[in-house]
């Protein structure tokens, strides 16, 4: 999803698929250099050889989905256009403006958006940002605006397209971001979910007409106003990362995760790092910012969410091929989980959590566990059982790891036969 999801006084974010058995983990990852040298067939190949992730079994954090690039449009040097309106806080406005002018230019957007390129060529990637200037609107902002995901009577696109021909924004071209901050007292509806209730932010594209005649699809971010400072940047750097890695979401997609047991908050690289349990942000630049989702990170036995915290990352993954079971009511399925940390840390503890309330599935799984404190190498079991029938066929769940102030998970799913 492109919507930053709103629940209680805290706002998280949502993104789509990914190949749980990648091929290449990346140089961190520990390849399995003994079979590799006695296969007759690699001869003198490092343990890098493609050939070695076949013959050895994948570590379990190569097991992580990854976002995959789906072909659509990237920013890959963006022109971040700053809308704000006269009537608001004039520090506030200038924050977000310096914000605009200088966030794409920082170590926090090169470690989140700089993997990712467009393929096969493998290039362009996206690359630092620039300013694309300031618009400051002398008039009173709506009190309601209305956007769809098919673009059908939008108002918040006819809101734009307005001021791109009376030139109070410069027109759109292919790398332009138009990040509008309304004030308090404007409510956007999209899709019949309300601001700062159903959402925090989001981002989307239009097609637009300019001045020289032609049309341009143009990328743009909403940003009500449902807190202030530092949600504000938080919500505002999730869609700045979103529109450069997936640009017109409702178009051909650019890069999202497909596998349905990780993107149940959304499929884009800022979903994935916007936590229901607590909210992967740190500091860049003086502005609270959201970390956003790494592969290369991801599938080297690290944090995904960079740029990642200094202490040790922790995560269970099931076994291979049982991310997905499929189960009768009352039937139970046994898991394998492999626990792995990339650091020395204390012990943690394993649980399942039941995800179905919050899909329509209902509460509908049990989990049991041969045992629930576990450190790097260890194995645990877990049974999952569907106790009862769901009122959909796709139950996710989480299996989560908990300690030392630290929490993190790994998603799958249960469905009905």
């Amino acid at each position: 999803m492109r919507r930053l999801a709103a629940v209680g006084l805290g706002l998280f974010v949502c993104a789509c698929g990914g190949n749980a058995e990648l091929a290449d983990a990346g140089p961190d990852a520990r390849a399995d250099a003994a079979d590799s040298a006695s296969d007759p067939d690699v001869g003198d190949a490092g343990p890098d050889a493609l050939v070695d992730r076949w013959v050895a079994p994948l570590e379990p954090w190569q097991r992580m989905p990854v976002a995959d690039y789906l072909g659509g449009a990237l920013l890959t040097s963006v022109k971040v256009v700053t809308v704000t309106f006269a009537g608001d806080d004039a520090s506030l406005v200038t924050r977000m403006q310096t914000f605009g002018d200088t966030i794409t230019q920082t170590p926090w957007w090169t470690a989140t958006t700089a993997e990712y390129c467009v393929q096969p060529a493998g290039t362009p990637c996206i690359g630092p940002g620039a300013s694309g200037g300031h618009v400051v609107l002398n008039e009173t902002a709506p009190t309601s605006l209305v956007d769809t995901d098919d673009g059908s009577g939008s108002s918040v696109v006819q809101f734009i397209q307005d001021h791109v021909t009376s030139g109070a924004f410069p027109p759109p071209d292919e790398q332009t971001l138009y990040q509008i901050y309304f004030p308090t007292g404007t409510t956007i509806t999209f899709d019949g979910q309300k601001s700062c209730s159903a959402f925090g932010a989001y981002h989307y594209s239009a097609t637009f007409s300019v001045p020289d005649g032609g049309t341009v699809e143009g990328a743009y971010a909403i940003e009500p106003r449902c807190s202030g400072e530092p949600y504000i940047t938080m919500a505002a750097s999730h869609e700045l990362i979103e529109a450069a890695t997936d640009a017109h979401p409702g178009k051909v997609r650019g890069y999202a995760m497909q596998d349905i047991s990780w993107n149940r908050l959304g499929d884009e690289v800022g979903d994935l790092c916007d936590h229901t349990w607590s909210f992967d942000t740190m500091v860049e630049s003086t502005f609270t910012v959201q970390r956003g989702w790494s592969n290369a990170s991801a599938l080297a036995g690290h944090d995904p969410c960079v740029v990642a915290p200094t202490t040790p990352y922790f995560n269970a993954a099931p076994e291979s091929g049982k991310q997905t079971v499929y189960l009768s009511v009352g039937e139970s399925a046994d898991i394998a989980l492999e626990a792995f940390s990339d650091g020395t840390t204390p012990d943690w503890t394993l649980s399942g959590v039941d995800l179905g309330p919050y899909f329509g599935a209902g509460t509908t799984l049990t989990f049991s566990f041969d045992k629930t404190t576990v450190n790097n190498g260890d194995v645990a079991h877990m049974t999952v059982t569907l106790s009862k029938k769901p009122t959909s066929a796709w139950v996710p769940y989480a299996i989560d790891s908990k300690g030392n102030g630290k929490e993190h998970q790994w998603g799958a799913s249960v469905f009905l036969k």
